[in-house]
């Protein structure tokens, strides 16, 4: 039997480390490696984080957690390996076999009263059928809000505490930074909260996920190198996005104090808000970031925000602003695995006529739209171009 790791990267699902990493997250969704005895008695469900987590290493375990966050907000495809130990006793635990000719789908990720998170499984998946599987595969959102885990070692926890406590500050640090449409250094972002090298890369990786949690740009992203005035490659690769683009988000969300906030712009003459739709007092961005949490692919949240921030959060054909009827539809012939992925390379539409658009039975331009089917213009006749 080939090595695990070697087991996952044919998946398409590469460990970032083969020797502490027990899952992988790819375009395809997240697929965890959890063990057999970790097994409720009628099979259905698995522990994916538990009292065995203790034996992580700090790095292997603030993966498995960014991974069950990732599968806790749902609208991905998610699976799980299905191993068996050599010593159920030993740590660390060593694989004696595992199941090559099948993954578990996982339906969805319950949290249970003594920490520990539990995931639901539902069909065995051939491998060879896995990638055609992921397509429509998609987990049913944890109830709530992802629930907070656990530290693995006595060690990792005195260092997790010396920063926990800061958080809140450093994030209102970085929004100041970005309302200056600035960045900082990594050795500036560590002063003035006193933190190491290793608390600060952990506050890092928590204010970066809770920013797309919330919907919103990734903080993050505005520190850099002191040389390169980038981030380092390991934002790209936790987050999956180019990080020049996600700091002039950064400077569009949070706009200088004392400026004219875009949200307070007057709205086309075209546009029709639905009566209802938002309260009064709710924000462009505010909405933005709820329309952004809505989202099947990691960098897709970002393509949302921007789409919805570029046409000021209404329907470019019916005028709607409500977030929830609304989707970010790319623009015909651009294609967001070419990075086509800017506001302008995207349409802010109704999910209605999104469906329409996809189906090419509706062309839209800046002077109006227009229906392919006469069946279809009597249904849409106050939203065409006028001829």
């Amino acid at each position: 039997m080939e090595p695990i790791s070697a087991f996952l990267a044919r998946l398409g699902f590469p460990l970032r480390n083969t020797r502490w990493s027990w899952g992988a997250h790819s375009d395809l969704g997240v697929l965890l490696t959890t063990w057999e005895d970790d097994l409720a008695e009628d099979g259905r469900f698995i522990r994916v984080l538990g009292w065995r987590s203790q034996e992580r290493s700090p790095a292997g375990f603030g993966e498995r957690v960014d991974h069950l966050r990732t599968l806790w907000s749902g609208g991905l495809a998610g699976y799980a390996v299905v191993a068996k130990a050599k010593d159920t006793k030993a740590q660390p635990r060593k694989i004696q076999s595992y199941d090559n000719e099948n993954v578990r789908a996982i339906v969805s990720l319950v949290a249970q009263p003594d920490g520990s998170v539990w995931a639901e499984l539902g069909e065995a998946v051939p491998v060879l059928k896995l990638k055609k599987h992921a397509i429509s595969h998609r987990l049913i959102p944890g109830e709530g809000a992802f629930p907070m885990a656990r530290a693995p070692s006595k060690t990792f926890k005195n260092s997790t505490a010396s920063y926990i406590a800061k958080l809140p500050a450093m994030r209102q640090w970085l929004i100041d930074v970005a309302r200056r449409r600035a960045t900082v250094t990594y050795a500036e972002a560590r002063a003035p909260f006193g933190l190491r090298s290793l608390e600060h890369r952990h506050a890092m990786d928590r204010i970066g996920h809770e920013c797309v949690d919330a919907g919103e740009p990734v903080l993050t992203s505005l520190i850099v190198h002191e040389t390169t005035g980038r981030c380092s490659v390991g934002f790209v690769n936790e987050f999956r996005r180019d990080d020049a683009e996600e700091r002039q988000d950064c400077y569009a969300f949070w706009p200088p104090h004392g400026a004219t906030p875009v949200e307070s712009e007057k709205r086309s003459k075209d546009a029709q808000p639905s009566p209802g739709s938002r309260a009064p007092d709710e924000t462009l961005q505010a909405r933005a970031a709820r329309f952004a949490k809505v989202a099947v692919r990691p960098e897709q949240a970002a393509f949302r925000r921007r789409v919805f921030l570029e046409h000021k959060g209404a329907c470019v054909v019916t005028g709607c602003t409500i977030p929830e009827a609304l989707d970010a539809a790319h623009r015909q012939g651009r294609d967001w695995r070419l990075g086509h992925n800017s506001g302008g390379d995207g349409l802010l539409l109704r999910k209605d006529i999104h469906a329409l658009y996809d189906a090419k039975l509706v062309n839209i331009s800046d002077s109006g739209a227009v229906m392919s089917r006469s069946d279809l213009a009597a249904h849409y006749r106050d939203y065409l171009r006028k001829s």
